[in-house]
């Protein structure tokens, strides 16, 4: 009977150290942090990945310290990666995408991260999930620039919500492009810098209907784009942004069996190299009457509609 009851005591201080290693609902990393840690506060991990395989559903990876925390990142479940600020957190990408979502993860958080590309013909962040909501916050992105056409600093195509806020796209091809493969997606930019992208700063694709407010669009190919190419709709809404420098400050484009619609309110779209808005018909665009488009060498190429505040 001792020795059923010493089998049993000993079974479950393994279960319960099992538990403990595997499930943490924190898990830390520190540019001093080993990956055969158990990624502890006292004991940090070296990279994010393994700091992602030992937190739990819905947990927190926390930077502790400035320093380069891998090369890439699978998450297939809800949790959040946080570098605090002060700290500089970086992905240094060399191949694939740098973090790729996918799977169970229906919520997930970057905040504070410094995604880099190292030679990569990937992009930099890419959301593929059927549902769910991913939050980028004071994220930098950048050098995704030598892939496909939708190639990006961040490649939402899955279905479910986008929020984006507080960061940084440049050197990509495109900066944020959100074409949900299955389904629809919507959500919204707000103070964003989309800067010297090889496509679009901000391209919403067929199925997506995206909010852009109070974010620069400057020295793309197109600043802002909605681009329908099937059946679905491109819906792109933007409030009191900047596009500079661009090729095309902002566009409404379809083919022949698309659907794409702008609306533009309390906006400046100037110094655009070739037109401030374009719309190849039968697209749509609607201004509110409170924008400013002057400065570009054409301002504005085909038909612009109107719409008032309500």
């Amino acid at each position: 009977m001792n020795h059923l009851r010493f089998l049993f005591s000993s079974l479950f201080v393994v279960a319960v150290l099992a538990y403990s290693t595997s499930a943490q609902d924190r898990t830390f990393v520190a540019s001093t942090g080993k990956d055969s840690n158990p990624c502890s506060r006292t004991a940090p991990c070296k990279t994010f990945q393994e700091a992602v395989h030992a937190v739990a559903a819905g947990g927190e990876v926390v930077a502790l310290d400035s320093g380069g925390f891998g090369s890439n990142i699978s998450i297939t479940k809800p949790l959040s990666i946080i570098a605090p600020p002060g700290v500089y957190a970086a992905i240094s990408v060399s191949a694939g995408d740098g973090i790729s979502i996918s799977g169970g993860a229906d919520s997930v958080v970057l905040r504070g991260l410094t995604v880099i590309n190292h030679g990569s013909s990937g992009s930099g962040i890419v959301f593929s999930t059927s549902f769910g909501t991913l939050h980028v916050e004071d994220c930098v992105v950048s050098g995704f620039s030598v892939g496909i056409p939708s190639a990006a600093g961040l490649a939402f195509v899955g279905g479910g919500r986008l929020e984006v806020a507080d960061s940084t796209f440049r050197h990509n091809v495109q900066g944020i492009i959100i074409q949900p493969a299955t389904g629809t997606a919507s959500g919204t930019i707000e103070r964003v810098i989309a800067r010297e992208n090889t496509g679009a700063g901000v391209n919403v694709r067929e199925g997506a209907s995206i909010t852009v407010r109070n974010t620069v669009s400057a020295a793309n190919i197109d600043g802002f784009l909605a681009l329908s190419e099937t059946a679905a709709t491109a819906e792109l809404n933007i409030e009191n942004c900047l596009a500079s420098e661009n090729t095309v400050g902002v566009a409404s484009d379809v083919t022949s069996t698309g659907t794409a619609r702008v609306r533009l309110s309390n906006s400046t779209i100037t110094n655009n190299f070739n037109f401030g808005i374009l719309v190849p018909s039968p697209a749509v665009f609607l201004s509110r009457g409170n924008n400013t488009v002057e400065g570009n060498a054409t301002d504005i190429s085909g038909t612009v509609g109107s719409y008032s505040a309500k």
